[in-house]
């Protein structure tokens, strides 16, 4: 090489190439003979030498006007020369953006397309060459929080000087193990139709991560493969099993595609994740990278990167990410009820406001179901973290009791289970009322277990694990257990154990034997689908084996229920409740008129729908669940609750047990005086 081209090549160049550069690699370019450094030449990249775009520091005065007068011509929009003689056109400016295109939508990857055939130098596609995988316009920009702490007087923009992204792109290895593990397969059209509307029915709305544009009105070619696989893994999970279209293929290849970064949108990554909770195979006392809580934590990674936590003001997908961020707040803390692990989500470090109808394009019906489904879940969060620190759920009874009463007595008019008149009659059959239901029995059978275990069983609890056996035989007569998530293994052993609690006393033991034959049937049922109801049911099978050895403590226990605890009761009626009459019957004195409770009258049901206001009655139908939250949040401010996250007890009091819901069950274990 002469000298003279020597001389060219370090003007032209100071480091690196631009591909080297953005991808933070060594370059050789000035070490190699040709005119192409290794890693492009290896990648198949084109070599550009880079111009540096800020000028060193240095104590020389400022630039000549005649190169100040060039630097503002190309503030106008001129093109920059890259070298003395050497200028690349305007055209030819997509090479570096087109050298990564990402595969994110199912037209790259369908056959008999040329990516997943073998070349020499395979041709990958461009923004301009497929469509995209939705219409949803999202920026990759990360989150940072960094001004929310560093206080600067003068404000600094985090993004200044940083160099562009280098579009991914997946190497020739990673095509052939998406070709080999046949990502683009998908199933027959009547097949996929099929289980997209079982995800739209049964699992939208528990976790509306999805906008239906997504997939509306478009060809499957068109739409995220990632996601794709996704809502077909969670509508197979609540569906009629498909022997050739097993939940486990969706599974694994929405696992791929999502190692191998297939999405480019972070907020269809984030919800497709999410979906990925439906596998769950294995029960809490495996170790496992495919269960809930393993993607949970993934999720609310990225949640944190995009910015989820944060209140979304001004974005035209505010309401969506609304959505995904209160899905990731009920599956943690139903996950910290199952499992009894800390939960991964510190709501006191969020601003999201409220679920209201305008996260729903203003539809009421789906908006106060999810807002309801919100506050329970953040209810039976809040408490199983109090009751696993020592004495916590003493310290915090109290304020759940009020979260607790607030949100039954503000739930809309159409989830309520039984009518407003004498008897309490129930209303006609509502799926999803009744599921919501299970977690507020469960949540008062937990809140009123009796503080020390050898005391009598709490009647309150007998009565709510009552409404649950009830409220699953309705399930299992119209074949609706598969319709279920995992969580519900949990509520059921939460039942039976508290149903357990009574087998001593000759008066219910009839009864209680009925519902927990009931709740075992479901258990039975669900472990087909959920290995987790496997422990739950072998657990109760075994404790009903020792209980049923002790002699009989008498015909009743004390029936003692105070009227403030039986206000929680007074919107029901005994058609789902074996134990009724039996226990009210034997009540010291017959239930009088229930008298307000004291915060009622201090603005507890502040978030009642006002009569005459059109206006406010859909706003407060719509987030009176999720105004509980609100409230314990300007609690959490005034210091007057701490719920933290906590760590479990020492594994040794744990017991032998370690299934779900085994922080709930060493209680109960002792009680039952072994």
């Amino acid at each position: 090489m002469s000298s003279r081209e020597s001389a060219q090549r370090t003007r032209r160049t100071v480091k690196a190439c631009v591909i080297c550069h953005k991808k933070k690699v060594r370059c050789d370019i000035d070490e190699v003979p040709g005119e192409i450094c290794t890693p492009c030449t290896r990648d198949g990249y084109d070599c550009v030498p880079r111009e540096r775009k800020r000028k060193r520091f240095t104590f020389s005065p400022s630039p000549p006007a005649q190169r100040r007068a060039k630097m503002g011509s190309l503030a106008e929009g001129s093109q920059p020369p890259l070298s003395a003689g050497l200028s690349i056109p305007n055209s030819s400016m997509k090479t570096e953006g087109e050298l990564g295109g990402r595969m994110s939508s199912a037209s790259s990857l369908q056959e008999p397309s040329p990516i997943l055939e073998r070349h020499p130098e395979p041709s990958y596609p461009t923004p301009s060459t497929f469509p995209s995988a939705t219409s949803h316009s999202s920026t990759n920009v990360s989150y940072l929080g960094r001004l929310e702490y560093l206080r600067n007087d003068v404000p600094v923009n985090d993004d200044t000087g940083l160099p562009n992204k280098v579009p991914h792109r997946l190497s020739e290895t990673d095509l052939e193990i998406l070709r080999v593990q046949r990502v683009s397969e998908l199933p027959p059209r009547p097949v996929r139709e099929s289980l997209m509307d079982a995800f739209w029915t049964r699992c939208y709305p528990w976790t509306p991560v999805v906008e239906r544009s997504w997939i509306d009105d478009k060809n499957p070619n068109q739409v995220s493969l990632l996601l794709q696989h996704a809502i077909l893994l969670a509508g197979s999970r609540v569906s009629a099993p498909l022997p050739n279209f097993p939940p486990e293929d969706f599974y694994k290849r929405a696992r791929l595609l999502f190692w191998m970064g297939a999405e480019e949108d972070p907020i269809i990554t984030t919800a497709a994740t999410l979906l990925l909770h439906w596998w769950n195979p294995e029960g809490p006392e495996q170790v496992s990278l495919d269960t809930s809580s393993f993607w949970l934590r993934i999720c609310i990674g990225l949640a944190y990167q995009v910015g989820l936590h944060r209140e979304p003001s001004g974005k035209p997908d505010a309401g969506l990410r609304r959505r995904i961020w209160w899905s990731l707040v009920v599956r943690d803390c139903l996950i910290n009820a199952g499992h009894g692990r800390p939960r991964a989500i510190d709501l006191k470090f969020a601003d999201v406001s409220p679920i209201s109808a305008g996260d729903f394009e203003g539809v009421a019906a789906p908006a106060e179901l999810f807002s309801a489904y919100v506050g329970i879940a953040c209810i039976l969060g809040d408490l199983t973290q109090s009751y696993l620190r020592k004495h916590g759920l003493q310290e915090h009874k109290k304020s759940l009791e009020d979260r607790v009463f607030r949100w039954v007595k503000t739930i809309p008019d159409t989830l309520q289970l039984c009518r407003a008149v004498d008897g309490r009659p129930l209303k006609p059959y509502h799926f999803e009322a009744r599921q919501l239901h299970v977690q507020y029995f469960t949540v008062l059978v937990i809140l009123n277990r009796p503080p020390e275990p050898k005391l009598a069983p709490s009647i309150a609890s007998l009565l709510a694990s009552s409404f649950i056996a009830g409220i699953f035989e309705d399930f299992m007569a119209r074949d609706e257990l598969r319709y279920l998530g995992p969580i519900f293994t949990f509520y059921c052993l939460t039942a039976g154990m508290a149903q357990l609690s009574c087998y001593r006393y000759t008066g219910l033991v009839d009864i209680a034997e009925e519902n927990l034959a009931i709740l075992g049937r479901a258990l039975d049922e669900l472990s087909k689908r959920w290995p987790t109801a496997f422990g739950s049911l072998k657990h109760l099978m075994d404790v009903r084996e020792k209980v049923t050895q002790h002699p009989p403590l008498g015909q009743f226990p004390d029936i003692n229920l105070p009227q403030t605890t039986l206000q929680f009761f007074s919107d029901f009626g005994p058609d789902l409740c074996r134990m009724w009459h039996p226990i009210l019957e034997r009540l010291p004195q017959p239930p009088a008129p229930i008298a307000p409770r004291e915060l009622e009258t201090a603005g507890i049901l502040q978030g009642l729908r006002t009569p005459g206001n059109p206006t406010l009655d859909l706003d407060m139908s719509a987030n009176t669940a999720a105004a509980q939250q609100q409230i314990l949040n300007n609690q959490y401010a005034a210091g007057g609750v701490s719920l933290e996250p906590t760590l479990l007890q020492p594994q040794e009091w744990l017991g032998p047990y370690g299934g779900v819901g085994n922080w709930l069950m060493v209680d109960w274990d002792q009680g039952f005086g072994w």
